[in-house]
């Protein structure tokens, strides 16, 4: 399931497409410009001076960069030394931590998955353990990202880490490692390949030829290429992956402002694969440049509902004291030669996403009637999916929770108690496992690839 979720960064940021393009530096002589950098700088002063409250210069600073960036374009924008940091580590999709996945579920940290091959996951930690403390220090109530600045560190550092489990406190001693996050999964449905690209990050490339490889063994010719919901990454990742379905010609042009055109190639000689693409209202970016590009190029079939419709290209600039800014460039051309920018791409063939996609349902705790919080809320959507809660979730264990618990406990066949206890749990998962299954996009997908 796709899900904004939390390794370990300070928080998350959507990944835009990102573009090296040099940046110039340049000397004011305009008496104007003078003239009005010198009037800010005297009304911050006013400010400083005046203000009934307290507020620094580099506070009225930052204000004054993030107000000129918003200004421009949704995608442009000013990041603290912080958020830059977090930036550069989300756009990576390498960072050092313990490579868990955690929510904030009310006062509580849960573990949501651990990342393959990391230390949390070899050391046994799995989805609703509850982060009690780090290194001795009681998160109960913490936001999610105090707790997750005190988890990471530098590879080879130790941290100590207390869950709540099953009713005990248990203890971990971890060795924080080098995680890189695999955004590509892959698998064989039916003699047909099917790949699953969430993200465009540093690792992208990699892993989608080890994909091929894959298939390959099996030699499977045809291929669902699933973008949905990919926010986009980095442009060079974008072309990279296309260099394995595009044949060979003109991929994409960048449009920058004052310089020349720049234009990137396929140079795959032969197609190798029958391609069918699903996109939706979440593909957007470098997703949308290769999901064009198979468009434009008959390399393949696009299918599913119109893309997010970003065509525009950003450059992150580092600011000596470690903040940043992200500043839209340019905007880019298909190979056709069309702008998707504010329009999206139009799938060949259209079908509706009938998939729920909801955050998993993690047990933490018993819920009974009385009870409130996001537990609760999340625990009414699934039964209104499922049919059995009526109206809007609002996080409140009434009557209506109640009788609609009961009412899906006497279904599934399992103690109906009117509270939800593991086994609830298990079996409201089990059965909302069963409608994700039915994914008609996909399934049309692999009807016209047979």
């Amino acid at each position: 399931m796709k899900r904004y979720i939390s390794f370990f960064l300070a928080f998350i940021i959507t990944i835009s497409l990102l573009f090296a393009a040099p940046v110039t530096t340049y000397a004011g002589t305009d008496s104007t410009i003078d003239q009005d950098l010198s009037d800010i700088g005297s009304i911050m002063q006013f400010i400083k001076d005046n203000y009934v409250g307290n507020v620094t210069n580099d506070e009225m600073r930052d204000a004054a960069i993030k107000g000129i960036l918003s200004s421009l374009d949704k995608y442009s924008t000013y990041f603290t030394k912080d958020e830059m940091s977090a930036f550069n580590q989300s756009t990576s999709g390498v960072f050092s931590g313990i490579g868990m996945v955690v929510e904030q579920r009310d006062s509580n940290i849960v573990v949501v998955s651990t990342v393959d091959g990391s230390p949390a996951q070899k050391a046994g930690i799995k989805s609703g353990y509850i982060v009690v403390s780090v290194d001795g220090k009681d998160v109960k109530g913490m936001n999610i990202n105090i707790v997750t600045n005190l988890i990471k560190g530098d590879k080879g550092t130790k941290v100590k880490i207390s869950f709540f489990v099953d009713g005990q406190v248990k203890e971990y001693e971890l060795t924080r490692d080098i995680i890189k996050i695999n955004p590509v999964s892959y698998k064989i449905i039916n003699g047909i390949g099917y790949i699953d690209i969430s993200e465009f990050n540093e690792n992208t490339t990699e892993n989608v030829k080890k994909a091929l490889d894959y298939i390959d063994q099996y030699n499977v010719k045809k291929i669902v290429l699933d973008l949905r919901d990919n926010p986009g990454g980095f442009l060079s990742e974008a072309i990279n992956v296309a260099n394995f379905f595009v044949p060979a010609g003109l991929v994409l042009t960048v449009d920058v402002k004052g310089n020349d055109d720049q234009k990137y190639y396929s140079f795959l000689k032969t197609q190798k694969y029958k391609l069918a693409v699903l996109i939706n209202g979440g593909t957007a970016s470098a997703a949308e440049i290769l999901a064009g590009a198979i468009q434009d190029t008959k390399a393949g079939i696009l299918v599913g509902e119109k893309s997010y419709g970003k065509g525009t290209v950003q450059t992150v600039i580092p600011f000596k004291d470690g903040s940043g800014m992200k500043l839209t460039i340019a905007k880019y051309l298909l190979p056709s030669g069309r702008c998707i920018d504010g329009t999206g791409l139009k799938p060949d063939v259209e079908v509706k996403d009938n998939r729920a996609l909801l955050p998993d349902l993690i047990y933490t705790k018993d819920l009974k009637k009385g009870d409130a919080g996001s537990d609760v809320k999340l625990l009414q959507a699934y039964l209104n999916l499922l049919g059995y809660y009526k109206g809007e979730p609002n996080g409140y264990f009434g009557n209506d929770t109640y009788d609609a618990l009961m009412s899906f406990q006497q279904k599934a066949g399992i103690n109906a108690s009117g509270v939800f206890d593991k086994n609830t749990k298990d079996a409201v998962s089990y059965f909302y496992n069963l409608t994700l299954k039915n994914d008609d996009q996909l399934n049309k997908a692999l009807e016209l690839l047979k």
